[in-house]
């Protein structure tokens, strides 16, 4: 050993002794230091597997009750739009509403949500009004928290525990709930979070959970309790138990076993080659049977420490490095001569021959210098022979290089497809763009057939892409240029145009074909993308619910949309590109507005113009706008159908007037109930003047000697007692009509009261038996009213002056059509009929006119829809009518018409129960 160190050089001798001096010192502080890092990172790295564990249990718990919600959720509502089906039903008197009520609770009972759920119904008592649990059905659950948040609540979602019936405990329950104002109820669909674990997504927990990671190797997984990898970044699917090494499966047992926890094991992922430690933190969730963990290796761990422990390598190094001038002054005598002749042996193994050794001195250091300077010397004269011979080759081979650099450079740098096939279809040459285009290197392509690899089979319409290539070969002038199909590495189609020429030989035949091709998928896409964007805005203009109608200078049409089809009847390919004035004549009255629009760039209006299409009148509002671009300089007609405004309008104006005149009717039949009170109170008083029976007329007659009983022969006899009788019953007959024409117009409160509707049949009648048309086209007097009214009906909770309304409506124009449409020598009858079916008032008004055909009656409820000539009558009674008696009265009305066999109106109204359940 002290051999060995004494035959070492001065520089390694000092060297060493310094370097062990430092390196026991370091090592000593770099220990203690490596021991207290290791404690602080070990604790960070539990707590920040621990807090990962947290988080996915977190995520997967708010994934759960995301899902459950929106599951019940949308379970809850469809019941309820069953309830509104039901109820609609029986709102359009198809069904009654208990019979609504029972349909909708047969459909909840026969419904299951998982394995125990159910839907039930509370009203807003608290009370089970529907249950699949027949016990349950009318409790009164008020008394239970969860009831309580329902009937503050009313709509939205719950937790709970509950124990269905024969249940031994109470577990977790879940609902959604939502409000049936017309019936009280509150449809709630419920279940166990514990069934609803199949409806998590674990796709979109997977992103989530797999994006927890740390370290290098460290993540995230979810396994069952049977070791079913759930969520796994590398063996998703899989068993646990079965992928493990055997000395882990103890182990993994606790994972699968406790709540929570921290294990350790021997674990390699795939592509290792040996076994590493693992360290896992998981907690379970029993709710769904599933366990989250954290994991990361153990050596990542303390991958920190290696840091340290290169910090305190590198402070070492630094400290080593302060021998280093020490020795090199101590050694310098020594070792510089010997120095310079390594640099000099090194500059001539690089290639210089002309370096030379300085000689200073005799010694050992001096001889061997003369000694490298003849080397060097005769091996400068070999070198310059044999350069020259060199130099005369590399000049042919330059030529031939350059030439073919530039022939590549030019085709690997082209951004086209260039590539070379021979005539058996197999590709010689591929180039850069390529290879990067289709994702193969050029030997994955070289020699191997174009045809599946570069190209489909088929392309996409189901060309066979062989037949193409064999075509393009036998004709290659007229396939110089053709688009195809490519394929790509990964799949994807590409759109290419080909430019094809072949390569002869000295003979002239084709020996092989040079390729050129383009990529213009992009350029297809964009077309493929405007087309359908043109596609797109003509369905905008298409779905508008005015006539768009485009115009050039010349007035041609350019643009035609449906609502313009539906206008006028012409299809598109009838109007494009003809004058607008041959489509639309109607409009030559309105072609200035067209000029003046496009020469002063500025939107011109008219509105509520008269124009007549499809042998209709109609009222429109017509809107010319300027057109000026680029390419196109012209306007755009709209045109507007505002015929139902106008004659709401129209009847708004009527409508005043026949108030107005209502209100002068009744001013005057105050008026005329003076002087007829004072005809009916005079004629009485002449009766009784007249009479013998009275003490003071006996008097008054012997005081002028009359006898009163001869005068009263004399009058009875002269029938001037039955002219008076006459006058008087005129006059009652007409106070009467003035009392039925007050109590019509008033304008009282909507109220409703229990009327019996014998009466306001008889008063409507006796209303309109004195009614006339002005143009003398019916008279009541001469139609026959035939009553027949039962006497088992019910008073009728109702407004009895809108019931006058509807029955007065019916009346009228019944004796309209009965006067217009009247067959020869036929007598006008009205038959009026009363009677009870079951729950229902009904009331029907059959007459012997005309009658309708079906499409009429269809639309006989529609407003505005009238049969009647211009000004005859509006099209809104019969609207009124329906309204008033659905609407306000709950009921329904119908009509059933036979042409030339007459038309019969049915009114049905509900019983007291019926309506005070609506209210």
């Amino acid at each position: 050993m002290s051999d060995w160190f004494t035959n070492l050089r001065i520089r390694h001798k000092l060297l060493l002794v310094y370097s062990l001096l430092f390196f026991f010192a370091f090592s000593l502080a770099g220990g203690l230091l490596y021991i207290f890092v290791k404690n602080r990172i070990q604790d960070g790295i539990e707590q920040e597997l621990k807090t990962t564990t947290q988080t996915l249990l977190h995520i997967v718990s708010n994934s759960a009750d995301v899902s459950i919600k929106n599951h019940l959720r949308a379970i809850a509502e469809k019941n309820r739009d069953i309830a509104v089906y039901f109820y609609s039903q029986y709102r359009q008197g198809r069904i009654s509403e208990q019979e609504a009520k029972e349909r909708t609770k047969e459909i909840y009972q026969a419904q299951q949500i998982g394995s125990t759920g159910y839907i039930y119904c509370l009203d807003s008592q608290g009370h089970i009004v529907n249950h699949k649990y027949a016990d349950l059905l009318g409790a009164d659950l008020s008394g239970f928290e969860f009831i309580q948040q329902q009937l503050e609540m009313r709509e939205g979602y719950l937790e709970y525990d509950w124990k269905n019936p024969g249940e031994d405990k109470a577990r977790p329950k879940a609902l959604y709930m939502t409000g049936f104002e017309p019936w009280d109820w509150i449809i709630s669909a419920s279940s166990y979070r514990e069934e609803f674990n199949e409806l998590i997504s674990v796709k979109d927990l997977e992103e989530s959970i797999l994006s927890l990671s740390f370290g290098q190797s460290g993540h995230s997984f979810v396994l069952d309790s049977q070791g079913e990898l759930i969520i796994h970044p590398d063996y998703a699917g899989e068993n646990i138990f079965e992928i493990m090494p055997d000395q882990s499966r103890r182990a993994l047992k606790r994972m699968v076993r406790d709540e929570s926890g921290t294990i350790v094991y021997p674990w390699r992922n795939p592509g290792e080659e040996r076994l590493r430690r693992k360290m896992v933190i998981f907690q379970s969730i029993p709710e769904f049977d599933w366990v989250v963990a954290s994991s990361l290796y153990l050596d990542e761990f303390y991958a920190p420490l290696t840091t340290v422990g290169q910090i305190i390598a590198a402070t070492m190094a630094i400290v080593l490095l302060l021998v280093i001038p020490i020795t090199w002054s101590i050694s310098a005598t020594i070792t510089n001569p010997i120095r310079e002749l390594m640099y000099k042996f090194s500059q001539g193994a690089k290639g210089d021959d002309s370096v030379r050794m300085e000689v200073r001195s005799q010694d050992e250091i001096g001889t061997l210098g003369a000694f490298f300077n003849t080397f060097m010397e005769h091996l400068q004269t070999s070198r310059n022979s044999l350069e020259a011979e060199i130099a005369e080759r590399r000049e042919a081979e330059e030529s031939i290089r350059k030439s073919e650099i530039k022939y590549r450079e030019l085709v690997q740098n082209a951004n086209s497809i260039i590539l070379r096939v021979d005539m058996g279809g197999r590709i010689t040459f591929f180039n850069e763009f390529a290879q990067n285009l289709f994702g193969y290197t050029q030997n994955e392509v070289l020699g191997r057939k174009s045809l599946g690899l570069l190209m489909p089979e088929f392309d996409s319409s189901g060309r066979k892409m062989q037949d193409i290539l064999d075509q393009a070969a036998r004709c290659p002038e007229q396939y110089q240029y053709y688009e195809t199909e490519a394929l790509r590495r990964n799949g994807e189609r590409l759109q290419v145009a080909w430019t094809n020429k072949g390569v002869r030989d000295a003979q002239g035949r084709i020996v092989e074909y040079l390729c050129v091709g383009h990529d213009i998928t992009a350029s297809r896409e964009a077309e493929q993308e405007m087309a359908s964007m043109r596609q797109f805005l003509k369905h905008i203009v298409d779905s508008m619910p005015s006539a768009l109608i485009s115009v050039d200078l010349d007035q041609r049409i350019t643009q035609w949309n449906q609502e313009a089809v539906r206008l006028t009847d012409i299809e598109p390919e009838q109007a494009l590109y003809h004058p607008l004035s041959r489509i639309i004549p109607q409009l030559n009255g309105y072609m200035d507005m067209v000029r003046t629009a496009v020469e002063l760039d500025k939107t011109t209006t008219r509105e509520k113009i008269p124009l007549r299409f499809s042998h209709e009148s109609q009222f429109m509002d017509l809107m010319v706008y300027p057109v000026v671009l680029e390419d196109f300089q012209g306007a755009v007609i709209r045109l507007d159908d505002v015929t139902s405004r106008v004659r709401m309008e129209e009847v708004m104006v009527q409508t005043e007037k026949m108030m107005s005149v209502g209100g002068l009717a009744a001013g005057m039949a105050h008026e005329i109930n003076n002087p007829l009170g004072g005809i009916l109170q005079n004629s009485q008083n002449i009766i009784r003047r007249l009479s013998p029976d009275l003490p003071g007329n006996v008097q008054a007659a012997r005081s002028l000697g009359l006898d009163l009983n001869t005068v009263a022969e004399y009058l009875e006899q002269r029938q001037v007692l039955h002219f008076v009788r006459r006058i008087q019953e005129s006059g009652e007959r007409a106070a009467k009509i003035v009392d039925n024409m007050l109590t019509f117009s008033r304008n009282s409160e909507r109220k409703k009261e229990m009327a019996n509707l014998k009466d306001v049949i008889n008063r409507t009648i006796e209303l309109a038996a004195h009614e006339y048309d002005l143009k003398k086209r019916y008279d009541f007097r001469n139609i026959q009213i035939v009553r027949y009214l039962a006497d088992n009906v019910p008073r009728v909770f109702c407004v009895v002056t809108e019931l006058e309304q509807v029955l007065l409506n019916l009346l009228r124009n019944a004796a309209q059509a009965m006067a217009e449409g009247r067959r020869g020598g036929s007598q006008s009858k009205i038959s009026i009929h009363l009677f009870q079916d079951g729950s229902w008032t009904v009331l029907t008004v059959e007459d012997n006119g005309p009658g309708m055909d079906e499409a009429t009656s269809k639309r006989i409820f529609e407003p505005f829809f009238t049969t009647k000539g211009v000004g005859v009558g509006t099209g809104l009674g019969l609207s009124v009518a329906y309204f008033i008696v659905t609407n306000n009265h709950n009921g329904y009305m119908h009509v059933h018409s036979v042409p030339n066999k007459g038309t019969r109106f049915s009114i049905g109204l509900p019983g007291q129960r019926h309506e005070f359940a609506g209210l």
